[in-house]
């Protein structure tokens, strides 16, 4: 592993909640729920965010060249992280999201897992699938506390797992122990796999201008489920198209 720089390890801090201050948007410790949501397509991520009463923060989408720059900062720091032996982590992920990931046999966010096993911190989710990963030598990722000078959260062992990294699925029964971890309603676990990583998968969209107003409109949206309301349908068909011209500049920026 290469050292960071320090805007590497600023945008690191930041995504993963040790930040400092008032500014709306370097002061949010849970920014990367707005941040990871951007990398879904159309708006149920950010609905089902927000109905677990996690709350989108609209400033994250108030500069979309501040925003790029994190994300740039952010995937060079990938680009220096790999692991270098074979790694065991695990993670509690949302249901709705693991069956996306599923689908599309890869991560399609930013994804912490842990070496630390299961960490309650993250059944904070309304349905939830077991996932046990296995990241063979070499596997982008960044293990935050070999990255960073101080770590805030040692206990949770992170390692950070990038947007469009592709992922081999084996779903198991669930198991007694398993069953004993439960979501934010008591509910046992939908189901428990053992996940192998691969590489970056390439960018094979054509990269379109971004909508004018998409940001805008995507900001009300945040702040309409931030209140409980639904977005205005206009509001949210913005958003969506901006979010997807978005998300190819982000897989070709950080592939190519």
């Amino acid at each position: 592993m290469s050292e960071l720089n320090g805007r590497e390890k600023a945008a690191l801090r930041y995504y993963i909640g040790d930040v400092s201050g008032n500014a709306e948007f370097w002061s949010d410790p849970k920014a990367y729920t707005a941040l990871n949501s951007l990398f879904f397509a159309g708006t149920a991520t950010e609905r089902s965010r927000a109905a677990e009463g996690k709350r989108l923060n609209p400033a994250i989408l108030a500069d979309t060249e501040r925003l790029t720059e994190l994300f740039a900062e952010l995937f060079s720091a990938f680009g220096k992280c790999s692991s270098e032996t074979e790694l065991r982590t695990y993670r509690v992920e949302r249901w709705s999201d693991y069956a996306l990931c599923k689908s599309a046999g890869a991560t399609l966010s930013f994804t912490s897992t842990s070496t630390a096993g299961f960490l309650s911190e993250y059944r904070d989710r309304r349905g939830i699938a077991l996932m046990r990963l296995t990241l063979p030598q070499g596997t982008p990722c960044i293990d935050v506390a070999s990255a960073l000078d101080f770590y805030a959260k040692p206990e949770e062992a992170e390692v950070l797992l990038p947007p469009f990294l592709a992922l081999e699925i084996t779903e198991q029964p669930v198991s007694d122990s398993d069953r004993r971890i439960l979501d934010s309603a008591g509910l046992p676990p939908h189901c428990s796999c053992e996940v192998t990583t691969g590489q970056l998968l390439p960018c094979t969209a054509k990269a379109a201008e971004l909508p004018h107003g998409g940001a805008e409109a995507g900001q009300r949206v945040f702040a309409a489920l931030n209140e409980g309301d639904p977005p205005s349908p206009e509001d949210e068909e913005q958003y969506t198209q901006w979010k997807a011209a978005y998300l190819t500049k982000l897989h070709e920026m950080f592939t190519k």
